[in-house]
């Protein structure tokens, strides 16, 4: 509903869940913004912006509103301030749009006419968002900081961005100390660069924030010219349910933007059904037999044995060994001893045991002669020769659309697995698997965030350099984000194995991983559900039907933990089990979810 006061020159927005209201009497406030059912009126009396412009701050109270306008159709309500400062020769436009529903978008587009005939320094602050609060005695959630560990070390892992930036941007969320009612700030960026020059949204530098110090004190570097730009763009959500609603909200919006339909391809889903993956070289003592000359398939999977068994096998024969000689990628596959023909009858051997191969493609091995349909034909080529079920894409977060076509072309159910995530729209879609590869040496407790925003994008877990201790935070890493893990052990031609004591936990984790798989990969899993309880972390995953959810623990402390969840949807739940790991759990009558986990262990509980 839009009421407009004309005397009183006030105008308020309410949908079901928020309500906003700003005076333009004298420049621009906020009179209030605050989420409905909650009771409460918060964020009272708040500057829509302060602007410093030529070493001087301006305040949105003492910019002139010189128009404002309200529109309104079946779906959307909005008004727009229009503001200037005439001696400073800028403009601002204020977009306040209702969904009608539980979101209010603020948009806000500076124009600058340059007073000085050049462009100037134009910082932007945004008091309302700096002080944004719920009853005094906040859950807060920073959009890079979700939740610290006990070395206060951000928990969820953001994606690996360079140049180009990803679209994935988590929430600021500000929530009631219950984490029911509040607010989730979602912060758009459209650009695909990182460039701040480059880009006029400036959201992804609030994207950055991780503190309150930081949300507080936020000086915004926006770029305006002599046209009205996208400058922030805030799209404020009413919660009910604080940050695990916040997370809901924020990936349907990510995920409104794509086309999945290739995840959905019966050929492809393969990959989803095992959990314990092979990175093998082609010519190291692991795999190869050095006296018959032959890949030794029997043995590697006698090996993977231990591990609960290999799914897939991916044999490299490449690098290192690039470079030293003018062969190229191609060559090493007719050099191997029997050529494509031999790699080919091996990798039938692997077939019969249930397991597939992924071979590697290296892009930056290019010939001066090849082009990238050249190369997209050796690609495709090289798969009909010797069988293989799909690449493992050295480096690569991408893949030129065209080698998908030429794979299909060939058979169906051939694999495009990225070394890293991939980070934008199209390649999202038709890359339906990559590593989670990660280079710190501790890594736990840690979240990969891609792997909750898009959850049929499967993603086992691997990194190359880890030792003892290092590999046992590699398990448990999978085991918390309840993923697959990739056993890489000849490092290039260091052998780095792991213990007997580990092969043994990776294979209990493989049977409740593909036992409980459904809960695991559902489609709505919850990052760093809330536990209330200083130490102790969770995931929570649910089934696709709802009708079963498995909540992920570790204990970041050197002592026991008991602790009690308090799960909002929990009401019906009758029983609580022990699927993985050692400790306690039980349901009381009221829904609360009781548990005792280890000292720096892992533990999942399925509720149903």
């Amino acid at each position: 509903m839009l009421r407009h006061d004309e005397q009183h020159k006030r105008i308020t927005l309410e949908n079901e869940r928020l309500a906003i209201t700003a005076v333009y009497e004298r420049g621009l406030v906020f009179e209030q913004l605050s989420n409905r059912l909650s009771g409460r009126t918060a964020n009272q009396d708040r500057a829509a912006f302060t602007m410093q412009l030529y070493g001087k701050e301006h305040c949105s109270s003492t910019f002139s509103v010189v128009g404002v306008m309200t529109a309104a159709d079946d779906t959307q309500e909005m008004v727009t301030f229009e503001l200037e400062l005439p001696g400073e020769m800028v403009r601002v436009r204020l977009h306040l749009v209702s969904d009608r529903r539980n979101a209010i978008t603020l948009l806000y587009q500076v124009h600058d006419s340059y007073r000085l005939g050049v462009p100037a320094v134009s910082l932007l602050h945004i008091p309302l968002l700096a002080q944004l609060e719920v009853d005094g005695e906040e859950c807060r959630h920073f959009p890079a900081g979700i939740e610290m560990d006990s070395r206060g070390v951000d928990i969820m892992q953001p994606m690996m961005e360079s140049f180009n930036s990803a679209d994935i941007r988590l929430p600021l969320v500000v929530s009631d100390r219950n984490e029911r009612y509040g607010f989730c700030v979602e912060l758009p960026s459209r650009s695909d660069l990182n460039d701040a020059g480059a880009t006029q949204n400036a959201n992804k530098q609030l994207s950055g924030i991780s503190n309150m110090q930081q949300l507080r004190e936020h000086s915004l570097r926006i770029n305006p010219d002599a046209s009205f730009n996208d400058t922030i763009e805030l799209r404020i959500s009413g919660l009910v349910g604080g940050w695990p609603e916040a997370f809901g909200i924020c990936r349907d919006a990510w995920q409104s933007n794509y086309d999945f339909s290739e995840y959905d391809r019966e050929d492809l889903k393969w990959i989803a059904e095992g959990s314990v993956h092979n990175f093998v070289f082609l010519y190291g003592k692991e795999g190869f037999d050095h006296e018959r000359q032959c890949i030794d398939v029997d043995r590697l999977l006698l090996q993977g044995e231990e591990f609960g068994g290999y799914d897939t096998v991916c044999i490299w024969n490449q690098y290192p060994r690039l470079g030293i000689d003018k062969r190229s990628q191609w060559d090493f596959y007719d050099d191997f001893p029997g050529g494509r023909a031999a790699i080919r009858e091996a990798v039938q051997k692997f077939h019969e045991r249930g397991v597939k191969v992924l071979l590697p493609f290296i892009p930056w091995d290019r010939g001066p002669f090849e082009t990238t349909d050249s190369m997209g034909d050796e690609f495709a080529r090289i798969v009909a020769d010797t069988g293989a079920d799909g690449y493992q894409l050295d480096t690569l977060r991408d893949l030129p659309f065209s080698y998908r076509g030429k794979l299909d072309a060939i058979r169906p159910g051939l694999l495009l697995q990225t070394q890293h995530h991939p980070l934008k729209k199209h390649p999202v879609e038709f890359i339906t698997s990559s590593w989670d590869e990660f280079w710190r040496f501790d890594p736990m407790p840690e979240v990969d965030v891609f792997r909750f925003m898009c959850p049929h994008h499967i993603a086992p877990v691997i990194s190359r350099w880890l030792r003892m201790e290092d590999k046992l935070t590699l398990i448990k890493r999978c085991e918390f984000g309840a993923a697959p893990i990739v056993i890489w052990q000849d490092i290039f031609g260091r052998w780095m194995p792991y213990t007997k004591e580990q092969k043994q936990r990776i294979k209990a984790w493989k049977d409740a991983y593909l036992r409980y798989r459904d809960i695991y990969q559902g489609p709505r899993p919850i990052p760093l559900y809330p536990t209330f309880t200083q130490s102790l972390h969770c995931n929570l995953f649910v089934a696709p039907l709802e009708d079963g959810r498995i909540f992920s623990l570790y204990n970041d402390s050197d002592e026991m933990i008991t602790g009690r969840l308090t799960p909002q949807d929990n009401k019906s739940a009758s029983s609580a089990k022990i699927v993985y790991g050692v400790g306690n759990a039980s349901l009381e009558d009221d829904g609360n979810l009781v548990v005792s986990v280890m000292p720096r262990e892992v533990l999942h509980v399925l509720v149903q």
